[in-house]
Formats: structure tokens, sequence, C-alpha cells
């Protein structure tokens, strides 16, 4: 079973949105001694988007595999 290009697509926007996001501009711009929920913001914006990246990865792959 071949999976559709747009389905590809979503999947390597999902990678190059991370890439940006991860990348070092936005990345200092959490550099500091801001805490949410009692966690450095650095963290939570990592594993935020970590986590969210993930869960629409299984929901094209989901749709995939229907």
């Amino acid at each position: 079973m071949k999976m559709k290009k747009r389905h590809q697509q979503k999947l390597v926007m999902i990678s190059v949105i991370l890439l940006f996001l991860w990348n070092l501009p936005f990345v200092s711009i959490l550099d500091g001694d801001f805490h949410l929920f009692g966690f450095p913001a650095f963290y939570v914006f990592i594993f935020s988007s970590w986590f969210i990246s993930i869960a629409v990865a299984y929901y094209i792959l989901k749709k995939f595999y229907e």
C-alpha cells in the first residue's frame, strides 16, 4: 500500500515546522527565568510542540490507514 502524496506532504510539513520552531531564534526567546506551571518555559515549549506534532502525525496516519 502506497501513501498518498498529500499525506506525505503533510508529514513533511510537520517536520519543516518543527525544524523552524526548534531553531535558535525561537528557542532563544524562551531563554530566561520565565516559568509555566512551575517548569521552565523552554521545556514546556519543546515538549508541548513535540506532543502536538506526534498527535497530528498520528491523526494523519490514522486517516491514511482507513
